[in-house]
């Protein structure tokens, strides 16, 4: 039986992922901080009669001691980790003065550090179920430098991440994949904006990444991003840059608007 753990997977793209993994046959440990919809998930799946089982497990990625704790459960419990999805994510993020550092490092640190953390405490155990693969669920954001910079910082350290450890471990039998979705319709990601609007096209599903976290799984690629076309606009961002920033600046003008008037409600409760 193939053992993968999915960090975030009591919502969104990650409970869509263990739902697609155990469809799939796998053992599935799903880990989060809400551990009662985790228990909720596993009796989904139960009574989907699929092939495949959830384990639900606790998960902070913030706190070292307990991404540790995680790794050696696993190790006791299965032997072994074919597939670690680094998906436990926050957005926000902007960073418009000192009043906003506390909620920068803690997308820093649960987007980027709490992959960091992840990677090195299953890196043997990853190492020993060779061949096995790491898919960090960056963000298409991590490639064209748009959005909170708290959010862009984190996912353009997770691609580097992982295209750094992918060369260093796949001669190990580990392949690093980064999987960059673009916009995603999910609890903490609601895209209300493109609600009633043609832009509703452009916004995808959790199951439509899960599916491709199936297919890198499949393949070992190095890289994908879902969907698919929005590979152009990262080709765009890096062979016609000044192109590129010109349509980043005007698509980055509703969110100056938004932060403008949040700064403008502070000052006046201050």
């Amino acid at each position: 039986m193939r053992v993968a753990v999915v960090t975030g997977g009591s919502s969104g793209i990650g409970a869509a992922t263990v739902r697609a993994l155990a469809r799939e046959g796998w053992t599935v440990v799903a880990a989060a901080r809400r551990t009662d919809r985790l228990a909720t998930l596993a009796e989904e799946v139960a009574a989907a009669g699929g092939p495949g089982r959830v384990v639900p497990a606790t998960l902070d990625v913030r706190d070292t001691v307990s991404v540790d704790a995680l790794a050696a459960a696993v190790a006791d419990a299965h032997g072994r980790c074919d597939l670690l999805v680094c998906n436990a994510g926050v957005g926000g993020g902007d960073l418009e003065d000192r009043a906003d550092l506390d909620e920068v490092l803690d997308v820093l640190d649960v987007d980027l550090l709490g992959t960091v953390r992840c990677c090195a405490a299953f890196a043997d155990l990853l190492a020993r179920s060779a061949p096995s693969q790491v898919v960090a669920v960056a963000s298409v954001a991590g490639k064209l430098g748009v959005g909170p910079p708290g959010y862009v910082a984190a996912k353009f350290g997770m691609v580097g991440l992982a295209e750094a450890l992918d060369l260093a471990w796949r001669p190990r039998g580990v392949a690093v994949t980064q999987l960059n979705p673009g916009f995603v319709r999910t609890e903490g990601f609601p895209q209300a904006w493109a609600d009633g609007t043609p832009a509703a096209r452009v916004v995808a599903e959790p199951d439509d990444v899960a599916a491709a976290v199936l297919r890198v799984v499949r393949s070992r690629r190095r890289e994908r991003t879902v969907p698919g076309w929005y590979r152009a606009v990262v080709v765009l961002r890096h062979t016609l840059a000044p192109a590129w920033w010109r349509i980043a600046a005007a698509t980055d003008r509703p969110r100056r608007r938004e932060r403008a008037l949040r700064r403008d409600r502070r000052d006046r409760t201050a």
